[in-house]
């Protein structure tokens, strides 16, 4: 038992969460978890609803020279992440332009918005409206069915935190370092930890 009790309060392992998921909000992966996915991930949380909870990954770059898919779609203006696993054939994006500017985009939380008409949102970028820091694109999405969340959650799969609007949109930012240090504490260990590898 003595044994179990010190493994379980490990600094590199996550110990009590103090929020509760929500629209807005980000889950940080433990960085040593075994599943490849989600290994050392941090989440935006889009949707959480009795029905399913809907976030992206922000920290899997997605290397669009080397990938086919691309080839045949022609190449986004700016960056691209691996958004998560469901839904790889759609490209997802956030903006932090209004649903005025952006017709049919929803605010998530704090002026970050989801979706909304993709003409508007490209017609802005040619014309040099906006910048890589207004808008993040995604490959797919991560998908969580009716309490899935809060059972990964009780298993200390993740901890819930908060990151500041900047952080979230910033594509080339280390958004793992940001996240861990808003968390502080016990977690303060894990800012050192290597960031995630190229998503290939």
């Amino acid at each position: 038992m003595k044994n179990k009790k010190l493994t379980e309060e490990s600094p590199l392992k996550i110990g009590d969460n103090w929020l509760k998921p929500q629209k807005g909000r980000i889950l940080i992966s433990e960085p040593f978890a075994g599943d490849f996915v989600f290994k050392k991930s941090v989440v935006y949380i889009v949707e959480h609803s009795e029905q399913q909870t809907m976030g992206f990954i922000l920290n899997k770059p997605v290397d669009m020279d080397k990938n086919p898919f691309f080839k045949i779609i022609g190449l986004l203006p700016y960056e691209l992440s691996f958004g998560g696993p469901v839904g790889m054939n759609r490209i997802l994006y956030l903006h932090t332009l209004d649903s005025e500017t952006i017709p049919g985009s929803k605010e998530i939380f704090d002026g970050i918005f989801l979706g909304g008409n993709y003409k508007s949102v490209m017609k802005l970028v040619e014309s040099g409206k906006i910048g890589e820091k207004d808008v993040r694109f995604f490959l797919g999405c991560a998908v969580w069915s009716p309490k899935q969340l809060e059972r990964e959650i009780a298993s200390k799969f993740w901890i819930v935190g908060n990151l500041p609007k900047d952080k979230i949109m910033d594509y080339n930012g280390d958004v793992w370092a940001s996240a861990v240090k808003q968390l502080g504490g016990r977690y303060k260990l894990w800012e050192d930890l290597p960031s995630n590898p190229m998503w290939n």
